[in-house]
């Protein structure tokens, strides 16, 4: 991209680029700045040049690896600069991104508050293909990953060094390789920076938490008489979260998906999102939820006119009455509404994650001779979040089993087992008084690079690197349940040779000694809240640990130049390869290996593979200056790549532009992009407990569910066409319009199927004339109606295919002594379709009611179902999403209002709900209340020089995000991601240049 004088400096080129917050800079219309743009910067806005190509007038854009002066990449590509993320007071850039209709926050601080791991981090997801499917680079290199699944982490990044972002919304696979299937994330920092630059701000919200604290500084100087140049960047961000559902007005409405029993009264759904709902088979001190009449038997639920319903213990161990709510279809349900004495779904939980991530960079170069430059750089940065996590809450009939000779058995309750000839009772409780989960995440990642580059003459340069990284993601999970322990704990009898209270397995029985494996054992009393003793919580509970070290190797080098001339212009090509070797290692502690806790039982695992590939591109020159044509240039690339797991793969692009006249202009890409397993996917097997519905039962209950890994997975490949014009309108000066139809398909995709999923579609297999299922019932465990376990498998069956289109228009003019900016950009989203491969038609019972709706479901419109990396049957994006800003700026000041409008939809389209033309309450996979309403934010940014010369700049700024409060929609603990949990949010700072 040729660059004018005029555009020498990066805020004078994002200016260009309409840098007004949230500007996002300015849908290149070929990888770099709007045609009619170049040149229309103002004197005030000089500055460093984006890059030292741009000293030569070429600036390699990553919409494309060819370096041509006027080359214009057929790839939509967005230019997102320094300012840019300034004018937001981002202090990450991810946060930054999430803001961009393109994206979808699939993991942040906000989104991912009940995880066990990866919490805290940042990753950039695309089109809502997932995270996994959006190549981040660094400086166009890849950057060592932060997790085993292949992202990076965006708060890894020193946003006080980033002098722009450049992100291609399309497949790029060809150009860059594996991951790249929605597009690329480039983060370009800034290597001329001169002199010190700094930002000091706090914020906080309206509700006087989420206090955030953030100091960064930036130093560059040249030595060696300006031939060589250094800079060194750091940064701390400290986020203080919000630790409570309590914490805000809305959040304290409870909103939860409530299941029904399966033998429901009629007219009656399988579920609703309610508000108020609480847990009727489960509290802190506990409430009976079966019965047993003899020994060793498994109680069953209790009955209508049993005495021991509505029984539930107060502190203290005191048998108290219990209330399950004005509808008694929740008494064997799980949840209810806010008249119910359960407890409330989200007790202990964080509505935002704390963080905390310190950030260190340095960058030195040296121009050997007046053609060859060597260089070599390195990073560490840290970052983590440590929050209160889930607490074991055990409602199913066969945890908690209290035997009648238990010693903390009240009185009251053992006369009336007596009376009743009961044996045992089961009780259903929540662990949050002595076991909440309090998880401790780490993630230190150091990065090394040194390479040389050089100018050949004649149009021709070249460059070469070598890269190492390594990332370290430690992960605790304190006070975690030990399954054996508890199992043996919760039997608590009275020693008669003693008199004291201990486990019913360290006495001898009947010519058999005490139980080995029980030595050690503290009985626990789990009667009333704050009863288990410091000694028995200690004794049930452990820490899990995980250590996952990801190490990357990479080596490679690049040649780009002019082929030769034709009557249109220079033929330019970029040839070059590359070698990665990966490598991820997890260390696990002993009880999670044996798979003995009952949360996140991780395990280890250690595997390598390597990547050999090799590229070439082309920009062809067609037409120029022609009657016909104002210009026509064709681009091309081809990429070969041998992976050692998983093979070879083949991936191309192909692409025009077509400038009929000047001000209009006509793109074209269609690319085949590939994404090749993960260390996760080959090597990685998990365990956890997570809280699904049994559809055989109606209940809804924490069970164990593993996921599977597969080194037989293979690449997934995907189809991509995008099509687009850019309209630069001569009789409208400063008017740019940008408008591009996407449509991705991939095939073979890597999924883990959800656990809801599994059970559901085993669920519609089980019929008369199969009681054993199909292929999902292979995944289940079960005992009659009584669920085990499930299994979520990797497989390469699934597909997704995307549909939409962009657009982006702005305008910007002057007035007065300064420059309006008006702009609106946004996505429509027509399809989002998962498929899982397997063919399942829409299934209707005998009775004609429908089961399930089948492999087949269309997700655009879906606001709910957020889930972070891998994602088939959970992604979710509104139809629309649409940003508007308007800026005034000039010497002394600037003011923006931003809005952005998010649509509304539905919390899950798997489900079958009154719009749908098949409703009937009484299938499996009925729900009422999944509207989602839209939302609608506004904010607001400020700042002031107060001090500004040819050397010194210091500028006050203020930000006010979600100016009215707006909270929010129902369900909120469903939407997470696309909304704003924080609320009303002020933020001041100062920012200095010297």
């Amino acid at each position: 991209m040729r660059l004018r004088a005029a555009l020498s400096s990066s805020v004078a080129f994002h200016l260009v680029a309409l840098a007004a917050a949230p500007a996002f800079g300015q849908q290149a219309a070929a990888g770099g700045a709007l045609p009619g743009q170049a040149g229309a910067a103002t004197a005030e806005a000089a500055g460093p040049s984006p890059s030292a190509a741009a000293e030569t007038g070429e600036i390699v854009v990553t919409g494309s690896r060819v370096s041509r002066q006027g080359f214009e990449a057929p790839t939509p590509t967005k230019v997102l600069g320094a300012e840019d993320l300034q004018r937001r007071g981002s202090t990450n850039v991810g946060d930054f991104l999430n803001e961009i209709p393109a994206f979808r926050p699939s993991q942040n601080n906000q989104t991912n508050t009940t995880s066990f791991n990866s919490t805290g981090q940042v990753y950039a997801d695309l089109r809502g293909l997932g995270n996994i499917r959006t190549l981040t680079l660094v400086d166009g290199r890849r950057h060592v990953p932060s997790s085993s699944t292949g992202q990076v982490d965006l708060n890894l990044i020193p946003t006080i060094l980033v002098e722009r972002v450049e992100v291609v919304t399309g497949g790029a696979s060809a150009a860059y390789g594996s991951d790249a299937i929605s597009g690329v994330v480039n983060v370009i920092l800034d290597k001329r920076l001169r002199g010190l630059k700094g930002d000091i701000s706090n914020a906080l919200s309206h509700y006087g938490d989420n206090w955030e604290r953030r100091a960064s500084l930036g130093f560059g100087t040249s030595f060696g008489g300006d031939r060589g140049s250094l800079v060194l960047g750091g940064e701390y961000v400290k986020i203080d979260g919000v630790t409570s559902y309590d914490a805000r007005p809305w959040s304290r409405l409870a909103d939860e998906i409530v299941s029904y029993p399966a033998n429901r009264t009629p007219g009656l759904p399988s579920r609703t999102y309610a508000v108020d709902a609480k847990f009727t088979n489960s509290t802190v001190g506990g409430v009976i939820n079966g019965t047993c009449a003899t020994v060793g038997c498994t109680p069953g639920a209790l009955a209508a006119t049993s005495p021991f319903l509505g029984i539930q213990f107060a502190p203290g161990g005191v048998p108290a009455p219990f209330s399950y709510g004005n509808d008694a279809q929740f008494r064997t349900g799980t949840a209810s509404d806010g008249t119910s004495d359960g407890q409330l779904s989200r007790l202990g939980f964080s509505l935002v994650l704390p963080v905390k991530r310190y950030v260190g960079f340095g960058h030195v170069d040296y121009d050997v001779t007046d053609s060859i430059k060597v260089f070599a750089e390195g990073g560490y940065a840290q970052s983590g979040s440590v929050y209160g996590g889930a607490a074991p809450r055990d409602s199913n009939s066969s945890t908690n089993v209290i035997r009648r000779d238990n010693a903390f058995l009240p009185a009251s309750i053992r006369g009336l087992m007596v009376a009743n000839n009961v044996q045992a009772i089961s009780i259903g409780r929540s662990a949050y008084d002595y076991g909440q989960t309090i998880n401790d995440n780490k993630n230190v990642t150091v990065r090394g690079t040194a390479g040389v580059n050089g100018d050949l003459g004649g149009g021709w340069s070249w460059d070469a690197y070598y890269e190492y990284g390594r990332n370290k993601f430690t992960s605790f999970t304190r006070r975690n349940r030990i399954n054996a322990n508890y199992a043996l704990a919760i039997d608590a009898v009275v020693n008669p040779a003693t008199g004291q209270i201990t486990c019913r397995a360290l006495l001898p029985t009947a010519g058999a000694a005490a139980n080995a494996a029980a030595a050690g054992c503290v009985p626990i009393n789990l009667f009333g809240s704050g009863s288990p003793s410091a000694a028995a919580a200690s004794y049930v509970t452990g820490t899990t640990a995980q250590t996952i070290t990801t190490t990357q190797h990479v080596g490679a080098a690049n040649l780009r130049g002019t082929l030769f001339e034709t009557w249109a212009g220079p033929v330019a090509a970029a040839v070059g390869g590359e070698y990665r070797r990966d490598r991820s290692v997890s260390v696990v502690d002993p009880l999670s290996a044996a798979r003995r806790f009952f949360y996140a039982n991780p395990q280890p695992f250690a595997g390598t593979f390597e990547t050999k590939e090799g590229y070439i591109e082309a920009a062809v020159p067609l037409a120029k200056d022609m009657r016909f044509a104002r210009s026509l240039d064709l681009n091309g690339a081809f990429r070969y790549t041998d992976y050692s797991i998983s093979g070879v793969v083949k991936t191309w692009k192909v692409g025009a532009t077509y400038e009929p006249i000047d001000g209009i202009k006509l793109r074209g890409v269609l690319s085949r992009d590939i994404r090749a397993p993960n260390a996760n996917e080959l090597f990685s097997s998990f365990t956890t407990a997570s809280t699904v519905r049994n559809p055989f039962s109606g209940v809804t209950a924490a069970y164990p569910i593993v996921t599977q890994p597969s080194a037989s997975l293979r690449p997934e490949k995907a189809r991509t066409k995008i099509a687009g014009v850019v309209l630069s309108p001569r009789f409208a000066p400063g008017l740019n319009i940008a408008v591009d139809y996407y449509d991705i398909d991939l095939k073979g995709a890597i999924a883990s199927y959800g656990a809801q999923q599994v059970l559901d579609n085993c669920f519609a297999e089980t019929t008369a004339a199969t009681p054993g299922g199909g292929f999902f019932c292979t995944l289940v465990t079960r005992n009659g109606t009584t669920l085990v376990s499930a299994q979520t498998p990797l497989l390469n069956l699934a597909s997704i295919r995307t549909r939409g289109v962009d657009f982006d228009a702005s305008y910007r003019h002057r007035l007065g002594a300064g420059v309006i900016v008006a702009r609106v950009f946004g996505t429509y989203v027509r399809d989002l379709t998962t498929d899982d491969g397997f063919g399942t038609p829409r299934t209707y019972n005998a009775a004609g009611i429908l089961i399930t709706k089948g492999s087949v479901i269309n997700r655009a419109g879906q606001v709910g179902g957020f889930t972070s990396g891998i994602n088939t049957g959970a992604t979710s994006l509104p139809h629309w999403q649409v940003n508007g800003s308007l800026t005034y700026s000039d010497d002394l000041f600037s003011l923006t209002a931003q809005g952005r409008y998010l649509q509304g939809g539905k919390a899950d389209k798997s489900l079958l709900d009154e719009s749908d033309a098949d409703y009937n309450p009484a299938s499996p996979i009925s729900v009422t209340r999944n509207d989602v309403s839209a939302r609608f934010y506004l904010n607001l940014t400020g700042s002031v020089n107060i001090l500004k010369d040819a050397r010194r700049t210091v500028q006050l700024y203020t930000v006010v995000n979600n100016v009215t409060n707006v909270a929010p929609p129902h369900p909120d603990t469903s939407v997470a991601g696309l909304y704003d949990r924080i609320g009303r949010y002020y933020r001041v700072g100062v920012r200095f240049t010297y």
